[in-house]
Protein backbone atom coordinates (compact mmCIF):
# COMPACT_ATOMS: atom_id res chain seq x y z
CA UNK A 1 0.00 0.00 0.00
CA UNK A 2 2.99 2.11 0.51
CA UNK A 3 4.12 1.77 -3.27
CA UNK A 4 1.09 2.56 -4.31
CA UNK A 5 0.54 5.74 -2.58
CA UNK A 6 4.18 6.83 -3.40
CA UNK A 7 2.65 6.14 -7.06
CA UNK A 8 -0.85 8.21 -6.97
CA UNK A 9 0.88 10.50 -4.83
CA UNK A 10 3.91 11.15 -7.65
CA UNK A 11 1.44 11.03 -10.87
CA UNK A 12 -0.87 13.69 -8.75
CA UNK A 13 1.96 16.16 -8.37
CA UNK A 14 3.37 15.48 -12.23
CA UNK A 15 -0.64 15.89 -12.91
CA UNK A 16 -0.45 13.24 -15.35
CA UNK A 17 -3.73 12.21 -15.87
CA UNK A 18 -4.10 15.97 -16.70
CA UNK A 19 -1.03 15.37 -19.32
CA UNK A 20 -1.69 11.75 -20.37
CA UNK A 21 -5.21 10.80 -20.24
CA UNK A 22 -7.11 11.76 -23.47
CA UNK A 23 -10.68 13.70 -22.54
CA UNK A 24 -13.27 12.28 -25.98
CA UNK A 25 -13.90 15.80 -26.99
CA UNK A 26 -9.61 17.21 -27.01
CA UNK A 27 -7.30 17.03 -29.85
CA UNK A 28 -3.80 15.25 -28.88
CA UNK A 29 -1.89 17.57 -26.46
CA UNK A 30 1.12 18.62 -26.68
CA UNK A 31 3.76 16.36 -25.48
CA UNK A 32 5.33 17.55 -22.07
CA UNK A 33 8.16 15.59 -20.30
CA UNK A 34 8.05 15.06 -16.99
CA UNK A 35 11.00 17.46 -16.46
CA UNK A 36 9.74 20.08 -18.10
CA UNK A 37 5.78 20.53 -16.07
CA UNK A 38 7.04 23.11 -13.77
CA UNK A 39 6.46 27.04 -15.41
CA UNK A 40 9.47 27.69 -13.90
CA UNK A 41 11.19 24.97 -16.15
CA UNK A 42 12.37 26.84 -19.44
CA UNK A 43 10.98 24.80 -22.32
CA UNK A 44 11.58 25.84 -25.78
CA UNK A 45 9.42 25.47 -28.59
CA UNK A 46 6.36 24.61 -26.02
CA UNK A 47 3.38 24.88 -28.31
CA UNK A 48 -0.07 24.31 -26.53
CA UNK A 49 -3.01 22.74 -28.61
CA UNK A 50 -5.96 26.04 -28.03
CA UNK A 51 -9.01 23.94 -27.58
CA UNK A 52 -12.12 25.63 -26.07
CA UNK A 53 -15.42 23.32 -26.27
CA UNK A 54 -18.94 25.29 -28.30
CA UNK A 55 -20.49 24.81 -25.31
CA UNK A 56 -18.14 27.22 -23.50
CA UNK A 57 -18.05 29.51 -26.52
CA UNK A 58 -21.46 29.64 -26.53
CA UNK A 59 -22.92 32.86 -25.04
CA UNK A 60 -25.70 31.24 -23.94
CA UNK A 61 -24.04 29.25 -21.56
CA UNK A 62 -24.80 30.27 -17.71
CA UNK A 63 -21.80 28.63 -16.04
CA UNK A 64 -19.01 30.02 -18.83
CA UNK A 65 -17.06 32.59 -18.38
CA UNK A 66 -16.58 35.35 -21.49
CA UNK A 67 -14.38 34.16 -23.59
CA UNK A 68 -12.32 37.15 -23.69
CA UNK A 69 -10.04 36.75 -19.87
CA UNK A 70 -10.44 40.49 -19.65
CA UNK A 71 -13.51 40.81 -19.81
CA UNK A 72 -13.72 38.57 -16.70
CA UNK A 73 -15.87 39.73 -13.27
CA UNK A 74 -14.99 37.10 -10.86
CA UNK A 75 -11.57 37.27 -8.47
CA UNK A 76 -9.44 34.56 -9.18
CA UNK A 77 -8.61 32.07 -6.53
CA UNK A 78 -7.36 28.88 -5.97
CA UNK A 79 -6.92 26.63 -3.21
CA UNK A 80 -3.29 26.11 -4.23
CA UNK A 81 -1.97 30.29 -3.74
CA UNK A 82 -1.60 33.00 -5.20
CA UNK A 83 -3.17 32.67 -8.74
CA UNK A 84 -0.60 33.39 -11.65
CA UNK A 85 -0.42 35.00 -15.49
CA UNK A 86 0.90 34.55 -18.48
CA UNK A 87 1.50 37.50 -20.62
CA UNK A 88 -1.61 37.25 -22.46
CA UNK A 89 -3.32 37.55 -18.50
CA UNK A 90 -4.54 34.10 -18.75
CA UNK A 91 -4.58 32.17 -15.63
CA UNK A 92 -1.42 29.54 -15.47
CA UNK A 93 -2.45 26.05 -13.93
CA UNK A 94 -0.86 25.90 -10.28
CA UNK A 95 0.93 22.32 -11.28
CA UNK A 96 2.17 23.76 -14.36
CA UNK A 97 2.20 22.61 -18.42
CA UNK A 98 -0.29 20.55 -19.65
CA UNK A 99 0.17 20.64 -23.34
CA UNK A 100 -3.43 21.79 -24.17
CA UNK A 101 -4.67 26.00 -23.61
CA UNK A 102 -7.71 27.48 -23.34
CA UNK A 103 -10.48 25.86 -21.33
CA UNK A 104 -10.97 22.62 -22.88
CA UNK A 105 -14.36 21.83 -21.39
CA UNK A 106 -14.32 24.11 -18.33
CA UNK A 107 -16.49 27.12 -18.07
CA UNK A 108 -14.34 29.15 -16.18
CA UNK A 109 -10.84 30.43 -16.64
CA UNK A 110 -8.38 29.31 -13.73
CA UNK A 111 -10.10 26.83 -10.50
CA UNK A 112 -13.50 25.55 -11.34
CA UNK A 113 -14.52 24.57 -8.09
CA UNK A 114 -16.36 21.41 -7.16
CA UNK A 115 -17.40 19.19 -4.29
CA UNK A 116 -16.79 15.14 -4.25
CA UNK A 117 -18.35 12.78 -1.33
CA UNK A 118 -16.48 10.08 -0.10
CA UNK A 119 -18.84 8.26 1.43
CA UNK A 120 -18.07 4.74 3.28
CA UNK A 121 -19.45 1.88 5.51
CA UNK A 122 -18.46 -1.04 7.06
CA UNK A 123 -20.57 -4.13 4.76
CA UNK A 124 -22.06 -7.33 6.57
CA UNK A 125 -18.99 -8.92 6.00
CA UNK A 126 -16.95 -6.57 8.19
CA UNK A 127 -15.34 -5.20 5.15
CA UNK A 128 -15.20 -0.92 4.83
CA UNK A 129 -16.05 -0.47 1.08
CA UNK A 130 -16.84 2.91 -0.64
CA UNK A 131 -19.39 4.65 -2.73
CA UNK A 132 -18.79 4.69 -6.47
CA UNK A 133 -20.49 5.64 -9.46
CA UNK A 134 -19.80 4.74 -12.95
CA UNK A 135 -19.12 7.98 -14.92
CA UNK A 136 -20.93 7.96 -17.88
CA UNK A 137 -18.23 10.24 -19.79
CA UNK A 138 -15.28 7.36 -19.26
CA UNK A 139 -16.95 4.65 -17.35
CA UNK A 140 -14.18 4.58 -14.40
CA UNK A 141 -15.50 4.69 -11.04
CA UNK A 142 -15.60 8.18 -9.20
CA UNK A 143 -17.16 9.49 -6.55
CA UNK A 144 -20.18 11.30 -6.44
CA UNK A 145 -19.93 14.83 -6.85
CA UNK A 146 -20.65 17.95 -9.07
CA UNK A 147 -19.49 21.61 -9.36
CA UNK A 148 -20.24 24.50 -6.56
CA UNK A 149 -22.63 27.20 -7.57
CA UNK A 150 -21.41 31.27 -7.32
CA UNK A 151 -22.47 31.58 -3.60
CA UNK A 152 -22.99 27.92 -2.29
CA UNK A 153 -21.56 26.37 0.52
CA UNK A 154 -19.81 23.02 -0.10
CA UNK A 155 -22.22 21.14 2.20
CA UNK A 156 -24.99 22.40 0.14
CA UNK A 157 -23.49 21.70 -3.04
CA UNK A 158 -22.62 17.83 -1.50
CA UNK A 159 -26.21 17.70 -0.53
CA UNK A 160 -27.85 18.54 -4.01
CA UNK A 161 -25.16 16.31 -5.84
CA UNK A 162 -25.90 13.22 -3.71
CA UNK A 163 -29.83 13.71 -4.05
CA UNK A 164 -29.55 14.32 -8.01
CA UNK A 165 -27.06 10.99 -8.65
CA UNK A 166 -27.91 8.21 -6.36
CA UNK A 167 -31.50 9.86 -4.42
CA UNK A 168 -29.56 10.87 -1.18
CA UNK A 169 -31.10 11.62 1.79
CA UNK A 170 -30.02 14.93 4.14
CA UNK A 171 -31.37 12.72 6.97
CA UNK A 172 -29.21 9.69 6.26
CA UNK A 173 -26.26 12.09 5.80
CA UNK A 174 -27.11 13.63 9.51
CA UNK A 175 -26.71 10.01 11.19
CA UNK A 176 -22.98 9.68 9.86
CA UNK A 177 -20.64 8.17 12.44
CA UNK A 178 -17.87 10.46 11.05
CA UNK A 179 -17.80 13.60 8.55
CA UNK A 180 -14.53 15.47 8.05
CA UNK A 181 -12.79 17.38 4.79
CA UNK A 182 -10.10 15.21 4.07
CA UNK A 183 -8.93 17.56 1.12
CA UNK A 184 -9.28 21.03 -0.78
CA UNK A 185 -7.04 21.44 -3.60
CA UNK A 186 -6.12 20.38 -7.63
CA UNK A 187 -7.65 17.09 -8.78
CA UNK A 188 -5.63 15.61 -11.64
CA UNK A 189 -8.62 15.12 -13.93
CA UNK A 190 -8.48 15.00 -17.90
CA UNK A 191 -10.10 18.34 -18.69
CA UNK A 192 -7.77 20.14 -16.79
CA UNK A 193 -5.77 22.61 -19.67
CA UNK A 194 -2.85 25.29 -18.89
CA UNK A 195 -5.65 27.91 -17.92
CA UNK A 196 -8.75 26.09 -16.79
CA UNK A 197 -8.70 23.76 -13.80
CA UNK A 198 -10.53 21.53 -11.36
CA UNK A 199 -10.27 22.03 -7.21
CA UNK A 200 -12.58 20.62 -5.15
CA UNK A 201 -13.56 20.46 -1.58
CA UNK A 202 -13.80 16.34 -0.54
CA UNK A 203 -16.07 15.67 2.22
CA UNK A 204 -15.76 12.48 3.98
CA UNK A 205 -18.72 10.60 5.86
CA UNK A 206 -19.05 7.18 7.52
CA UNK A 207 -21.71 5.80 7.44
CA UNK A 208 -23.12 2.98 9.87
CA UNK A 209 -24.06 -0.58 8.51
CA UNK A 210 -27.99 0.03 8.89
CA UNK A 211 -27.98 3.42 7.44
CA UNK A 212 -26.41 2.61 4.92
CA UNK A 213 -28.41 -0.63 4.16
CA UNK A 214 -31.72 1.11 4.01
CA UNK A 215 -30.52 4.08 1.62
CA UNK A 216 -33.08 3.59 -1.53
CA UNK A 217 -30.20 4.37 -4.14
CA UNK A 218 -30.62 5.64 -7.78
CA UNK A 219 -28.63 6.42 -10.36
CA UNK A 220 -29.28 9.42 -12.31
CA UNK A 221 -27.51 13.01 -13.72
CA UNK A 222 -23.42 11.64 -14.36
CA UNK A 223 -23.85 8.41 -12.88
CA UNK A 224 -23.94 5.22 -15.32
CA UNK A 225 -24.25 2.83 -12.20
CA UNK A 226 -23.55 3.03 -8.76
CA UNK A 227 -21.99 0.42 -6.09
CA UNK A 228 -20.72 0.20 -2.75
CA UNK A 229 -16.72 -1.78 -3.61
CA UNK A 230 -14.50 -2.85 -0.91
CA UNK A 231 -11.60 -0.77 -0.89
CA UNK A 232 -8.26 -2.52 -1.85
CA UNK A 233 -5.54 -1.77 -4.22
CA UNK A 234 -7.16 -2.60 -7.15
CA UNK A 235 -10.13 0.01 -6.21
CA UNK A 236 -7.43 2.49 -5.26
CA UNK A 237 -5.40 2.18 -8.19
CA UNK A 238 -8.54 2.60 -10.94
CA UNK A 239 -10.14 5.49 -10.00
CA UNK A 240 -11.14 8.55 -12.27
CA UNK A 241 -8.87 11.78 -12.08
CA UNK A 242 -6.89 11.55 -8.55
CA UNK A 243 -9.35 9.82 -6.36
CA UNK A 244 -7.67 7.62 -5.46
CA UNK A 245 -5.69 9.78 -3.63
CA UNK A 246 -8.08 11.24 -2.20
CA UNK A 247 -9.59 8.36 -0.96
CA UNK A 248 -6.23 7.45 0.78
CA UNK A 249 -6.00 10.92 2.63
CA UNK A 250 -9.56 10.10 4.37
CA UNK A 251 -8.64 6.69 5.29
CA UNK A 252 -5.17 8.36 6.66
CA UNK A 253 -7.52 10.89 8.75
CA UNK A 254 -9.83 8.47 10.12
CA UNK A 255 -9.99 7.67 13.53
CA UNK A 256 -9.55 3.88 13.92
CA UNK A 257 -12.43 2.90 15.59
CA UNK A 258 -14.54 3.72 12.90
CA UNK A 259 -13.71 1.27 11.10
Amino acid sequence: MNELHAQLKSDFELHRKSRKQKHALYPARFDVPDALVPWGVLFEGYAPVEFNAPVVLDARTPWADPHDVAQVSHPFTSFMGEVKFNDAGRPLNPVGRTGLCGRGVLGKWGANFAVDSILTTVDSDGLLVVLTIIRKDTGERAFPGGMVDPGEDVFTTRNRELAEELAVRESDLAQSLYERVVWRGYVDDPRNTDNAWLETTAIHTHLSNEVAARMNLKAGDDAADFSWVPISVETLSNFYASHGLTLMRALEMMPENNF
